[in-house]
């Protein structure tokens, strides 16, 4: 009975189809529908089909013989969008062999499904990819789309123990789970799989990890990984591309490392640059193939309880920031939580190095393009103590309002120095602050000589722009940076508010003017009042543009030709001693301020908008002569002269003017603070009179002694011998009285 039993299952097997034994295998579906079974175009399924299992996911088959369109009565219909199945869940649609075998050529046959075509945009990309161990897929040729006529579909792999499928060209992109309808159907027939031969193999990409995720990670740490990328095959191509791509980009580093034929290292560090989920992604590129890396890091914070180092935010206790994280945090909070710190006081109580960070977030922006909408402000108060952010790197092509601070509201900036950090943007770029908002104070600060800042247009050292409500103050600052694009300028690009003043500023660095306008201190006042004013130049301004206008202080004055426009520029106490060159044709430039780029006037320009007073510039160093009134010519020796300090200073209530040794080449600075209480005679009430004789300052008619000090605050002979400016203190009937006088 045993042996019965043995030969009638023996009969059966017999009678079974087979797999196929020879080197192809070809399926032409006229028998697809019997075997498809009960499945819907949504289920996930696998299928046995001459011997090969296939795993089908959209996939359904032709009922009728007016939709075969090639030969037979079937075919396949594989759905570029398949609704969610209710036991499933959303997946890919796809035709995926399971069952590995050598591989050599793939070829099938496609035409669009009638009811679906592609003229209305009906049909989706489909691509063929193959894989070694069936999890990682590389793509095989072109992209393919049914369309009226049938097509052949050929593809070689050539490729022993191998796996291959048909899918959604972007598949690593489409939103699966949005779709809730089955559409777009492909019709495929007559598939055939040739066994390997000699010849070229397919090229392969394939990447060892396709997620990386570093977990979570305090804000500013760093943690590796490695990812190995395995690639040949594509004729002319040595090696693949690798890019990193994505809005938290800053956040990731990767180095390369070949380490065996076809083979690389991808080396990725990740440091968490803000709190929460931080994404990017690295898109590796081998001739036409294309590999995905998704990176991902949960960044949380140092002392979640406790914001900054510490401080409660208020004048008498401010928040403190003393580290990287600090900065970062402050960064994070203005940039994703739109918190903008209003009245909010920071004390920096150390100085900061940022060079372990790739791309740091301006605080306050506007990098997600243009619009009111898209700005994130910083509207607090932060004092930088005197100390030096270090390290800093802003790197966006496209990016708006950058700088340390992007974008500045009612907010004050003092007592920092930015040093060895690069600032790049697209507009409004500035080495502290890109742009300021209304009543905004930048105080006591300083960009220094290793510092680049540069952008497409409205670039500075200090502050790229002023903008809308309020006026802005810059005061006591320096800039020493290197600055190049249109609209450059040591301090301020443009301002835009009336009543803005820039005082006791000035630039060192090298500035070059790419197009449009630029100046030494600032490029444009653009219909606003601006007052420039105990401001100098040293540094070297290059127009590379054509018919620019520029000038060592202030480059070009824009206002409205009506008289009731109230836009007035005072340019005060001011001096360039710096080289301008202009290499385009037809530009203006003057060594203070060309007048010709304001409305004439009788006298060459309008004084009641324009007026200079008290200005020089070296002549020996300026090719152009200065046309407007109230500028003088020197020679740089002269300016570097004890007198030149009695010429900028004589207007002034404070003795600023002074020189610092090792300071500016040896022009002076507007540094000093010397108090005077300055008098325009040198008598008073015919009591007393303060005369020079034979080199000897003396007094007639005080009632007690006096004193002769120097602006420094030094007491000296009543025989001096140099020229300056001197402070005689008199006892008087009515006390003390402190008196300037000018010694020749």
């Amino acid at each position: 009975m045993r042996k019965l039993y043995s030969f009638f299952a023996a009969l059966c097997f017999v009678a079974m189809p087979q797999p196929v034994l020879a080197d192809d295998w070809t399926y032409d579906f006229e028998d697809f529908s019997r075997v498809y079974g009960d499945h819907y175009a949504n289920s996930s399924f696998d299928v046995t089909l001459n011997g090969l299992t296939w795993h089908c996911h959209g996939v359904s088959y032709s009922k009728y013989e007016d939709y075969d369109w090639f030969n037979g009565t079937q075919s396949m219909e594989l759905y570029g969008e398949s609704k969610k199945d209710r036991n499933t869940g959303p997946e890919i649609s796809v035709f995926q062999l399971i069952t590995p075998r050598d591989i050599g050529t793939v070829s099938f046959k496609i035409h669009e499904y009638n009811l679906h075509p592609a003229s209305v945009g009906s049909q989706v990309d489909w691509i063929v990819e193959w894989s070694q161990d069936g999890s990682t897929w590389t793509k095989v040729g072109d992209s393919f789309q049914a369309g009226p006529d049938v097509q052949t579909i050929e593809r070689e792999v050539n490729h022993r123990d191998a796996y291959v499928r048909i899918v959604r060209a972007d598949y690593a992109t489409f939103d699966y789970k949005s779709v809730t309808s089955n559409d777009k159907i492909t019709n495929f027939d007559d598939f055939t799989i040739t066994d390997v031969k000699t010849g070229p193999t397919a090229p392969t990409l394939t990447v060892s990890k396709t997620d990386v995720d570093f977990g979570s990670m305090t804000m500013g740490k760093s943690k590796m990984d490695t990812v190995t990328v395995k690639y040949s095959g594509v004729e002319g191509v040595d090696k693949p591309s690798y890019e990193l791509v994505g809005i938290d980009a800053a956040s990731f580093q990767y180095t390369v490392s070949q380490t065996a034929v076809g083979e690389d290292s991808l080396f990725i560090t990740a440091t968490a640059q803000h709190s929460g989920t931080v994404a990017a992604a690295i898109n590796v590129a081998y001739g036409n193939l294309t590999a995905g890396i998704s990176l991902s890091v949960f960044g949380t914070k140092p002392r979640p309880n406790i914001l900054f180092s510490g401080g409660e935010g208020t004048e008498e206790s401010p928040y403190l920031i003393s580290s990287k994280e600090d900065l970062l945090e402050l960064s994070d909070i203005v940039d994703k939580d739109s918190t903008d710190f209003a009245g909010k006081y920071f004390l920096m109580t150390n100085s900061i190095d940022l060079k372990s960070v790739s791309q740091f977030t301006p605080i306050g922006n506007q990098l997600r393009g243009a619009g009111v909408e898209n700005m994130r402000y910083f509207r607090g108060y932060f004092d930088g103590g005197g100390y030096t952010i270090t390290g800093l790197k802003e790197n966006y092509d496209s990016g708006l309002s950058v700088g340390l601070f992007g974008i500045i509201y009612d907010a004050t900036i003092k007592n920092l120095t930015l040093a060895s950090s690069t600032v790049k943007g697209s507009s409004v770029v500035g080495g502290l602050v890109g742009l300021s908002i209304g009543n905004s104070t930048i105080e006591n600060c300083r960009v220094a000589s290793d510092v680049t800042v540069s952008g497409a247009v409205y670039v500075a050292g200090i502050c790229s722009s002023a903008f809308l409500e309020g006026k802005l103050t810059i005061s006591q600052c320096v800039n020493a940076a290197t600055v190049t694009g249109a609209y450059a300028a040591g301090v301020i690009s443009a301002n835009q508010q009336d009543g803005t003043t820039i005082e006791r500023c000035g630039n060192q660095g090298v500035i070059t003017v790419s197009s449009y306008d630029g100046g030494g201190v600032v490029a444009l006042s653009d219909f606003a009042s601006t007052n420039i004013l105990n401001c100098y130049n040293t540094g070297s301004v290059t127009f590379d543009g054509t018919q620019q206008f520029g000038g060592g202080i202030l480059g070009r004055v824009h206002y409205y030709l009506s008289d009731e426009d109230n836009t007035k520029v005072r340019v005060e106490n001011c001096y360039n001693a710096a080289v301008l060159t202009a290499n385009g044709y037809d530009s203006v430039v003057a060594p203070v301020i060309p007048a010709n780029n304001v409305v004439p006037a009788d006298d060459g320009y309008d004084t009641n908008r324009l007026t200079v007073k008290n200005c020089f510039y070296a002549s020996d160093l300026s090719e152009s002569s200065e046309s407007v009134l109230g500028v003088t010519p020197m020679t740089s020796d002269a300016m570097k002269d004890a007198s030149f300090l009695t010429l900028l200073n004589q207007d002034n209530p404070v003795q600023y003017w002074v020189f610092k040794d090792g300071e500016n080449q040896g022009y002076p600075v507007p540094e000093g603070s010397t108090d005077i209480s300055a008098v325009k005679e040198v008598t008073e009430d015919g009591k007393y009179g303060i005369r020079v004789v034979d080199g000897t300052i003396s007094v007639d008619g005080a009632v007690g002694s006096y004193e002769i000090y120097d602006v420094n605050g030094q007491r000296v002979s009543p025989s001096v011998t140099t020229p300056g400016i001197y402070i005689v203190k008199i006892a008087t009937d009515k006390g003390m009285r402190a008196v300037k006088i000018m010694k020749r």
